[in-house]
Parts: structure tokens; sequence; C-alpha cells
């Protein structure tokens, strides 16, 4: 069964227990760890189609003998991997944005103290 079967599956199953497919419930229901690009794929794919066919899933799923596509290690090391690497640069974007923010505080701050200071040292001349 394809990884667009197996997302077209369990929003079928969703639906028939009544309830609204959605990607956090088709998250839950599918046994392997997809992708998100492969689970919004399906979710577009099962909604856009009629009623009729969505009924006849169940049926071509029943009659056809289900082989689970087996997922090598290394592609859940690597699906593993891409999740980190999105969290780290997500975190990363996020720390640089902070510290750019600062470092404009700080030079808005140092220009301030700097026109403080040549306003004191021009009152002390006239003194």
């Amino acid at each position: 069964m394809s990884p667009i079967d197996q997302v077209l599956a369990a929003a079928r199953s969703l639906e028939a227990s009544g309830k609204t497919p959605s990607l956090a419930l088709i998250k839950t229901r599918v046994s392997s760890r997809l992708p998100l690009p492969i689970l919004i794929q399906g979710l577009q794919q099962f909604k856009s189609m009629p009623k009729a066919e969505r009924e006849r899933l169940t049926e071509l799923q029943a009659a056809s003998p289900t082989e689970e596509a087996p997922i090598t290690q290394d592609a859940i090391t690597l699906v593993t991997l891409a999740e980190r690497l999105l969290t780290q640069q997500t975190y990363f974007d996020r720390y640089a944005e902070q510290q750019t923010a600062e470092i404009v505080q700080l030079k808005n701050e140092l220009l301030k103290l700097q026109q403080r200071i040549n306003l004191l040292e021009s009152q002390g001349k006239k003194a």
C-alpha cells in the first residue's frame, strides 16, 4: 500500500467512524511516520473525492491484500534528521532575530550616551 493509500485509508476510516478527517487525526492513525507533505496531499485528495468514490475506497482496500511497504532504517533516519534540521533551523532563525534586535537596541543606547556626553562636554566648556 502506497503512502497516499495509507492516508486515504486513514481518512476513510475516520469518516466512517463519524469524525472529520484532519492532519492531526490522520497522523495518529497512520502506523508509519509519513512526511507532512504526503499527509497533506493525501488529505487534499480525499477531500476532493466525491462521496461515492470515498465509499469505494473501503471496498477496494478490503478486496486488495494489504502489503505494507517496508520502510528501511535509512528512510526513518533520513526523516528524523530532516525533522531535526528543520527544528534547528527554526531555532537558529529565532535566535538570530533576537540577537539582531538586541544589537539595534544597544546601538541606539550608545548613540544616546554619546549625545549626552557631547552635551555635558559642551556645558562644561561654557562654565
